[in-house]
């Protein structure tokens, strides 16, 4: 893992909402209609969270057709998040 990749991963998880959001995408895909509605939040302001958790490597999403319409359908990526000193010092020295 890269120092950046690091950083943008501690970035997304240190807002509760999108914990919140990754506790729900773990449960079941959903698109943003389904997780604003679910989070009594507006959809940019959900999207605004998805967008990080996507550009940590977090989130995934794809594009479905239902009739006529396409929806965006998130769900959660699997991941481990771990960090020690050891960790950092190889961030550095490799």
């Amino acid at each position: 893992m890269k120092l950046i990749d690091v950083v943008k991963m501690g970035e997304a998880l240190s807002n509760p909402i999108r914990v919140k959001i990754l506790y729900i995408l773990n449960k079941q895909p959903k698109n943003i209609y389904e997780l604003a509605k679910e989070l009594e939040l507006s959809r940019p302001v959900v999207y605004a969270h998805l967008r990080k958790l996507e550009d940590a490597n977090l989130v995934e999403s794809d594009l479905v057709l239902e009739g006529s319409r396409a929806k965006r359908i998130y769900k959660a990526k699997d991941f481990k998040f771990y960090i020690d000193n050891e960790i950092i010092k190889k961030l550095f020295e490799d």
